[in-house]
């Protein structure tokens, strides 16, 4: 059993306490306990792999159709779209970008004028250069999918809107949990490290200050 030994282990892990380790973590214990299964080296303990594979698909089943999670996988620079399931992978790459748009938006919201005159010249012109700016920041979902750097300190670089995607989707949980452990954020396994620990710890691993 020691890919579910594994499994527990990461998911218990005060390093690995991301949301988007959840669905990566669960999709290799699935590969892994079926490719026990078709080696053909298990005698007598069939159908205690059987079981624990339907009851893996049983409880987890949902995790592959939670945007949230989905998101959270990959705007995680350790998996990507790499355990995205197929027919999900567009649509989450359409989330992120919209994520980053929403981030952008809220950013230059102090950019906007304070009148309600209409727009003139200049104000074509700089809707011009507000209209090339929009595509680049969307262009950071591309570039960080396009990149193999699976470290956290070195993965957003240049990247600060995708950094703010990876911190809201991976460390953020709903108010009222802020004070429970890990454990709620991975779906019941016991975990030490509270919350706050884990957003403090990203935003740390995150800062380039932490580079040695």
């Amino acid at each position: 059993m020691m890919p579910l030994a594994k499994a527990l282990d990461v998911l218990q892990s005060d390093r690995m306490g991301f949301l988007g380790v959840l669905v990566p973590t669960i999709s290799i214990l699935l590969e892994k306990m079926e490719e026990m299964k078709r080696e053909g080296q298990l005698h007598h303990c069939n159908p205690l792999v059987d079981a624990i594979i339907s009851g893996i698909k049983r409880r987890f089943e949902y995790i592959f159709e939670d945007t949230r999670l989905l998101t959270a996988s990959a705007a995680h620079p350790m998996f990507r779209l790499t355990y995205i399931p197929s027919d999900k992978k567009a649509q989450v790459v359409s989330d992120l970008k919209a994520e980053v748009h929403l981030l952008e938006t809220q950013s230059s919201g102090h950019r906007q004028t304070e009148d309600d005159n209409p727009a003139d010249d200049g104000d074509e012109v700089m809707g011009y250069f507000l209209s090339l700016r929009s595509a680049i920041e969307l262009n950071e979902v591309d570039s960080y999918l396009q990149s193999s750097e699976t470290k956290l300190v070195n993965a957003f670089q240049n990247l600060p809107l995708m950094k703010k995607v990876f911190l809201k989707f991976n460390t953020g949980v709903p108010a009222t949990l802020v004070r429970l452990p890990c454990a709620v954020i991975l779906a019941g396994h016991v975990v030490t490290c509270p919350y706050q620990v884990v957003r403090e710890s990203a935003e740390a691993v995150l800062s380039p200050n932490s580079q040695k």
